[in-house]
Order: structure tokens, then sequence, then C-alpha cells
């Protein structure tokens, strides 16, 4: 209507204010602001309209994210309720902690203001300070009854009659950042009783589904508020069913959900890094400084990798540190992630004891996580709990991870310091032709040598003679090789036969020039023994 009299010719400000007035309201924020800058420029404008055009043009300019216009636009609006609140939330975005000072001691004890200093409890990560705010609301007069008391209060949701219905998600909502998924389900169910086609309680109950069960449960959540008869939150709906279904269809959604899902940025990251795009990880990460633990976590990771390829001393600190402030502050430091943070911040730095006592605390939540038992069992090796070790190892079904060097490393080091040196002498033979062959069979020879294994440490540093022919490699097997006669000597059970193929690797066409030296004393020793060889 308000358009069609503008087409018709009308000219009266009033159309032009309603008009900014109604674009406000249907999220077309830059139409609203070039309707109240058109309604500013006109001259004589009457009073009602000129004490309130510059904090309507400040509030546009806000939802714009254009806030440092919007404050310059703000401090020229009369004195109000409404401009401390906008000036209030300007100083938290714009980090100026005097000013967000100032402007919350000017906050009243009325629903409008608490509000406002709910949503800035729950921007600076304050959740039990904002539900605290939203409680008092909820439950009004009872609020004393169940002041000090943790989660009864939640009870009493469903039966109290207030104007607030909608406080009950935004108390969800917390509950979900601090972890509690199914007390946020709880509340959230007050909500969606009255209002069970709601799009965004529905998206938040489908998201507690996906971390109390499991992304089909959250996916088929969705799925009934993701038609085209629901047009509000779609973008938001996109995003989480990418999520839900483990990163399916992430490069087709997510690039066009970054500046506006605020975890489109991050989730994107994250696929990045799964898919081993570090450095398209750190484009996507490095416009914005850290704000969420999930931000320095991924800028952590980020940094590990990129350790990994370069060796840059400088990455290794970014991540030990990115690690160590999200497991160290106040909101995550009892949380899972915190812990794990916390774990891998100390699992950089080499204090694996630390790590344990960490991974410890949480392992029960883990039992079959391929990527927490692979780094449990480092830590749990580094610590000489080889038998633990190797348990955990063996529990690991992820084939990238048993693939791995450093799976197999671990691996070989349990089985011969379990006393099982020939398993590690197999996964050397069937690594036989990989990168990682001669590394691991240096492993699997100096740790069974060091265990008194001979016959495998043998195998192996035979292997590496006819590789690599350095001295050390032969002073290796010559050792190993009387090792086994000293054993054979001992009569320890299979010593005989052990010194039999023992004395075998250092005949035949390519032995050693050398060799004679060591085979015939042992030969005329195990001779004069009876010790068939």
């Amino acid at each position: 209507m308000l358009e069609f009299l503008k087409h018709e010719g009308n000219k009266e400000v009033w159309c032009e204010a309603w008009c900014a007035w109604c674009w406000f309201h249907l999220g077309e924020y830059r139409r609203a602001l070039d309707a109240y800058l058109s309604v500013r420029d006109t001259p004589n404008l009457t009073p009602r309209l000129a004490d309130n055009i510059d904090i309507d043009i400040a509030i546009c300019y806000f939802y714009l994210g254009m806030y440092v216009e919007s404050r310059e636009a703000a401090e020229k609006a009369p004195r109000c309720t409404l401009k401390n609140r906008l000036l209030f939330h300007l100083a938290h975005k714009l980090s100026d902690e005097e000013g967000l000072m100032q402007t919350h001691a000017a906050l009243r004890d009325v629903p409008e203001d608490q509000l406002s200093l709910a949503s800035v409890h729950y921007l600076r990560a304050h959740y039990q300070e904002a539900i605290d705010v939203y409680k008092k609301l909820l439950l009004e007069r009872r609020y004393k009854r169940y002041d000090k008391d943790d989660n009864d209060w939640i009870k009493v949701l469903s039966h109290t009659k207030g104007n607030y219905l909608a406080l009950n998600v935004y108390v969800a909502l917390c509950y979900y950042k601090l972890d509690y998924y199914d007390v946020s389900q709880e509340v959230l169910g007050v909500y969606l009783a009255q209002h069970p086609t709601s799009t965004v309680a529905g998206n938040l109950k489908a998201c507690n589904l996906f971390r109390l069960y499991n992304g089909k449960a959250a996916e088929n959540e969705l799925k009934q508020i993701s038609s085209d008869q629901h047009t509000f939150g779609q973008d938001l709906v996109k995003h989480n069913l990418v999520v839900f279904k483990n990163g399916e269809g992430a490069l087709k959604v997510l690039p066009e959900l970054v500046d506006v899902v605020p975890e489109a940025r991050l989730n994107l990251a994250g696929y990045r890094l799964r898919n081993r795009e570090p450095l398209e990880a750190r484009a996507l990460l490095e416009p914005l400084q850290p704000t969420s633990p999930l931000h320095y976590i991924l800028r952590a990771v980020v940094a590990v990798k990129l350790y990994n390829e370069t060796g840059d001393e400088e990455q290794m600190k970014l991540a030990q540190q990115s690690f160590h402030l999200v497991g160290s502050s106040a909101s995550e430091c009892d949380t899972i992630p915190g812990r794990q943070c916390m774990a891998s911040s100390y699992f950089l730095a080499g204090h694996f004891e630390e790590v344990l006592v960490y991974l410890n605390s949480i392992k029960s939540f883990f039992d079959n996580d391929d990527t927490f038992n692979f780094n449990y069992a480092q830590a749990k090796v580094a610590t000489g709990f080889y038998r633990e070790a190797e348990e955990r190892l063996l529990a690991i079904q992820d084939e990238n991870i048993r693939n791995s060097f450093t799976y197999l490393a671990c691996l070989c080091r349990c089985h011969v310091m379990n006393k099982d040196a020939l398993h590690a002498w197999d996964i050397c033979v069937k690594s036989a032709g990989t990168p990682d062959s001669f590394a691991l069979l240096q492993l699997v020879a100096n740790d069974s040598y060091r265990m008194g294994q001979f016959l495998v440490a043998a195998k192996a540093f035979h292997m590496l003679d006819r590789l690599d022919g350095g001295p050390e490699m032969w002073e290796g097997l010559r050792g190993a090789v009387c090792g086994c006669a000293q054993a054979a000597a001992a009569n320890k059970p299979g010593a005989a036969a052990d010194l039999r193929d023992a004395l075998a690797l250092l005949k035949g066409p390519r032995a050693h020039p050398r060799a004679d030296h060591i085979v015939r004393p042992i030969a005329r020793w195990a001779q004069q023994n009876r010790i068939p060889v």
C-alpha cells in the first residue's frame, strides 16, 4: 500500500517513514537506511520524527554491521533508554570495555534492558550469567524460590504463564552452548509445545539430537522444516544439513554462506583441514580475529599442519598458545573440548604425563573414537605404558591412521617392548618398498636389540645393511648375532633355533666380507656344545 501511494505521487514524509519502518522489519536494512536518510534530509521535520530519526538510522547501521557509523549516528540522538541499549551493544562490538561498563551501569531493572544485558552475556560466552537473567524474567515473582537452584527451576517452566515464552529458546541455546544438551532439549520442549513449527526452535532441537545421538536423527528433524513452506532461516538449515551429513555437499553449500551464517566459515575451514588443505583453511580463518573456542582450535590445528609441512617453529608456538588459551579459559576448562585442548597443548610440548592427566579424565566419552585412541596411545607409548598403548592401537579402524608412519612406529615399539618382536618384524615385511620402510627397520632393529630380542634385531639390521651398507648397520648385525649366541650359551628356550636363523643371515652370495670372522668361531663353539647350526 505504501509503495502504491508513493507510486501515485504521495510526497508526504510520513509515507517514506512508514516505508522505512516496514523495510526494517522485513530485514531489508539497506533499503530501510536509504529511506530513513531521505526522511532526515527532509526540511522542517516534525519533532516526533526529528527526535527519533538519528536513532533509527543508527540501528540500521548496526544491523548492517557498520558499527562505527552506527555509533556516530547514535551520539547525535537525544538521550533515551534505547540509545543506551544500542551504545551498550556497540561497545561490545567495538571492544570498548570502558564504554561497555558505562552503558552497563545505566541499564535499569526492566525487561528491555535486562534482555540486552543477557544478549551481551551470551555474545561474550557468559552463558550461565545469561541464563540467570532469563530465569529471573521467566519466573517473575517466584525467582527467589529458585535463586540458588541449578536445574529444578526448569521443571516449573511448562506451568509458567508469562509474556516471555520465546525466552525458553534463548535459555535452551545457552544450555546447548554449555554442552547440557539434554537440559537444552527439556527447556526447548516448553516452547515447541506451543509453537511446533518454529524454524529456530526446530533447528536447535536438531542440533541437540546431533550431539546426543547422531547426524541421521538430526537430519530427520531438519527435513520437517526445510521445505518451501518455510523461508525464514533456510540458510541456517542448509548449513546444518551439511554438518549433520558429515560435510557432504560442503563445497557446494558453505562458500555462499560464509558471510551469512557465522559458523559457515569455521565449518568450511574444518572441512578443508579434513581434506588436507591447511593453506585453504588458513585463508578462511585469517580475515577474522578469533572470538570463539572453535576458531582458536581450528587456528591451532592449521598451525600444527603447517609445522608438519614446513618445520616452522613459530607455527608450533602458535598452536601451543591457541590450544592452551582455550583449555585454560574459565568457560572451557571443565568442558570436554577444553580438556582436549589442554592435552593437545601439553602433547605438542612433549609433556606426556600431563597429557594423560587430561585424557584420562575424558576417555570414557571416546571408547570407539579412533582419533582419541591414536593420541591416547601415543601418550601411553611416550610414558612407557606399552600394553595399554598396544590395546588402543589395535582397536583403531581408520585406514588412514593405520597406514600412517606414526601408527606403525608406535605399534612396532609396543610389540617389541611387550616381548613380541616378531609381530613388529611382520609389519616391517609388509611395509617393504614404502617410503617409511627404512625408518621402521631402524626403529625395530634398535628397540629389539635393546630389549634382548636379538633374532628380530639381526633380521632388521641385515635388511638395513643390504639397503644402506653403512658400518653401523654391520656392527648392529654382528652384535645381534652375538646376542643370539649368548642366549644359546645360557640355554634360553628356543635360543638354538634363533642362533641357527641368525647365522643363516651371514651366509650366502651377498654375505658381508667380514661375516666369516663371526660365523666360524660361533659355528665351532656350537659344534663343541652339540648345538645344530
